[in-house]
């Protein structure tokens, strides 16, 4: 029978030092159809260097193969060609074979066994051994055994696995019902209830030791789901429990109804055990991803960590990651469960982690501002193969957050809007355009709006935005034509910054500014391009804004024109000059009529006026616009009215959890964790002057590998800036820009 990849991948990464033997066994016999003539070159007092011998026909021992389960690949292979070309000089040849991953660095190693050594090597690591694990009977019987050996133990004792997910929380029951709540989430259809979805994972996980000679009561079933929600009424959680009890048996759980005790049925023991393995996979892949993150950033900062300190940063960034994800479930909760306002604000990924480190008493290895950088880098940005695993996270942590909250999770969810219509603010729509620079799976914007369309939502734009978008590809070209005369003055526009940093030279910026819009009439061509290529249609708000009353216009103008002189503040003392009054005045208007044009739509259409049930909303970046509410109270008769601005934060969750995730499915899955909310920030000028440096120094390879290298090394060094990283400050010294440009130079 064949070997899952999930359970022999769990196996090999799973291996320690003193189980080599095995490991040795089981990969004599995947070579044995390509190699028949193995045999051992010595006994256990020492192999000189390799752990079988090949002889060829000619009975020409020229290749040697090596068995390792070391972790430093690179160090034990050049140790072993040293020791080989002592004791067996006539090898030309050796076959590394280990349970590591070694295919993103065989191309290096291969070149240096062969210019230091003089031996040709052939490095076959994890992904190979899994390539090749159901080659025939022999290698299935193999790699069967290796697992178990390796993986029966780790899920004999399920809370040994359990223990080492859900990161953020402490205590193990609590970590069970997580692990269960994701793993029902992944199972369900999205058409079944939250409060359905929850209590099924959490009566799960309190029976997950059970079988028929280990049986709960119901009382002891309520007792446990009681400990686990304190503050649930005690009727409405047993009816739930009741309920959850009722639609699992016979299928996953079996009922004696004399003595009223229940139990998990063994097949669902094993399938448990089977997705507790796939969560243990995942982890791997994630740690793996870290390591490499966190190596980098360590070597950029001149920091030497050894293995043994890396696996501890990794545990703690990992609770890092995790808490980031739970304190961003818990600020959507809350403003659902109890009616606080669409303004979504969770901790920033710094507070996290200075939390984090405070509690473990411990200094970590790397500053944390660093730290902080590097794990927002992977969350903005996550890897192919652990997107899902994170998205996963995300939304079990906020469903998690949800029950902590209330016992009805579909309940106060359902207050949330089902059908919307979403007008953009400039700052969501400019980054669209940037991403155009993007590869496909870091368009984490485009993603989100394409995620809005697909559950329904209508998205439109004011002409005023569009507007502002045209003014904006102006003064790209204004500030390029600039640059070419006497010199440029002021900031660098946001569109004309994201080139440069794509890797892109800025002769090419013209011509890609013409996918937006033309010189002739840009407003039309950005209104057809947003329509064609995001489904953003083109509606404006004044005539809603003409009917509002006087006081509440003035008072919300009032609030914008005292944003635009602070920014303006700041500015200045950046040596960035303050606009004209036209223009801040066309500015001020346009945000006005996004808030007070949609405050009246709602109210001359007489949408549910509940925090969350309108159906018109305005989704912003610009945190002014969740204050003015507060601001303008005063300033009006009557009671303010609720604000129309929706955070992407927001936007996030209510796309994967709210009640529009029916007609996503599954595919909610590809949301972005987090978007980049610094991402119209301005750039230090220091990243500029090294994204030219680099251009002018790998200019004898290909433009597309230019900018990819550029891309990487300039993130780099924002987790390097940090904090500095996200405005227009400078600080990233000459060392190590040379450190930058060497390791650009080598990836």
């Amino acid at each position: 029978m064949s070997i899952t990849t999930e359970r022999f991948a769990l196996a090999l990464k799973n291996l320690d030092s003193t189980q080599w033997r095995p490991f040795e066994r089981m990969a004599t016999v995947f070579l044995e159809s390509e190699f028949p003539n193995i045999r051992p070159v010595s006994g256990l007092s020492g192999d000189g260097g390799a752990d079988a011998l090949l002889f060829s026909v000619e009975d020409d021992p020229s290749t040697i193969i090596q068995y390792s389960v070391r972790v430093d690949v690179s160090a034990k292979i050049s140790e072993t060609c040293k020791r080989i070309k002592e004791t067996f000089p006539d090898v030309n040849v050796l076959v590394y074979v280990t349970n590591q991953p070694i295919d993103s660095k065989s191309v290096e190693l291969r070149r240096s066994a062969r210019a230091n050594h003089g031996i040709h090597l052939d490095p076959r690591g994890i992904d190979w051994l899994i390539s090749v694990r159901n080659m025939n009977s022999a290698t299935m019987a193999e790699a069967e055994e290796l697992a178990r050996l390796v993986v029966d133990p780790l899920i004999a004792e399920p809370d040994d696995l359990i223990k080492r997910q859900a990161q953020a929380l402490d205590d193990t029951e609590a970590k069970a019902a997580f692990v269960y709540l994701g793993l029902q989430w992944q199972d369900d259809t999205r058409e079944k209830g939250l409060t359905k979805v929850c209590f099924e994972a959490i009566v799960r996980s309190v029976l997950r030791d059970t079988d028929s000679d280990n049986r709960l009561t119901r009382s002891q079933v309520y007792e446990m789901v009681s400990s686990l929600l304190p503050g649930h009424h005690e009727r409405t959680m047993r009816e739930q429990v009741d309920g959850a009890l009722n639609r699992l048996n016979k299928k996953y759980l079996r009922h004696w109804q004399k003595v009223d005790e229940f139990c998990l049925t063994w097949a669902e023991r094993v399938r448990l055990a089977d997705r507790l393995t796939d969560l243990e996979v995942q982890d791997a892949t994630l740690r793996e991803h870290l390591t490499s993150a966190l190596t980098t950033s360590a070597s950029e900062s001149g920091i030497e960590i050894d293995s043994r300190q890396l696996d501890t940063l990794i545990d703690s960034c990992r609770t890092m990651i995790e808490s980031v994800l739970l304190s961003r479930g818990e600020a959507f909760a809350v403003a659902v469960s109890r009616d606080q306002g669409t303004d979504v604000r969770p901790a920033d990924i710094e507070a996290v982690v200075s939390s984090v480190v405070t509690k473990s008493g411990k200094q970590p290895l790397l500053p944390v501002h660093v730290i902080a950088a590097t794990l927002q880098s992977l969350l903005v940005s996550p890897p192919p193969d652990v997107r899902a695993y994170l998205r996963s996270l995300a939304d079990t942590y906020t469903l998690f957050s949800f029950m902590r909250e209330t016992p009805d999770v579909q309940s106060a969810v359902v207050k949330i809007f089902a059908e919307g219509d979403i007008w953009l603010d400039t700052s969501v729509v400019l980054p669209l355009f940037a991403e155009e620079l993007l590869e496909d799976d870091q368009r984490a914007h485009s993603e989100l709006l394409a995620a809005a369309r697909e559950c329904g939502l209508s998205l439109r734009v004011t002409d005023g935005v569009i507007e502002e978008l045209a003014t904006h590809v102006r003064r790209c070209r204004s500030y390029l034509r600039a640059m070419s005369r006497e010199g440029a003055h002021g900031s660098m526009p946001f569109l004309f910054n994201s080139h440069r940093l794509a890797g892109k030279d800025d002769s090419d910026l013209e011509n890609w500014l013409d996918n937006f819009c033309g010189k002739v009439d840009p407003e039309v061509d950005i209104a057809e391009y947003l329509l064609e290529e995001h489904g953003i249609d083109n509606e404006p708000l004044t005539d809603y804004v003409n009917r509002a009353p006087i006081e509440l216009r003035a008072a919300v103008a009032e609030v914008w024109y005292e944003n635009r002189e602070h920014k303006e503040r700041r500015q200045a003392a950046l040596g960035i000059p303050a606009m004209d009054a036209t223009t801040r005045d066309r500015l001020v208007n346009h945000d006005v009529e996004n808030y007070v044009g949609i405050v009246v739509r709602r109210q001359e259409r007489r949408e549910n006026r509940s925090a969350f049930g309108y159906k018109s909303w305005w989704l912003t970046l610009d945190r002014t616009a969740f204050r003015i509410r507060d601001k303008i109270a005063g300033m009006i008769d009557g009671k303010a009215p609720a604000t129309p601005a929706i955070s992407p934060d927001f936007m996030l969750n209510y796309l994967a959890i709210g009640p529009v995730r029916k007609r996503a499915g599954q595919k909610t899955a590809n949301l972005p964790l987090m978007l980049n909310m610094s991402v119209l920030d301005a750039v230090p000028e220091d990243l500029l002057a090294l994204a030219d440096e680099l251009r002018a120094k790998l200019s004898d390879l290909p433009a597309r590998v230019v900018r990819r290298k550029i891309r990487e090394t300039l993130e780099d060094a924002r987790r390097l800036l940090g904090p500095k990283g996200k405005a227009g400050e400078v600080g990233l010294s000459e060392e190590i820009k040379v450190k930058l440009i060497a390791a650009a130079r080598a990836r």
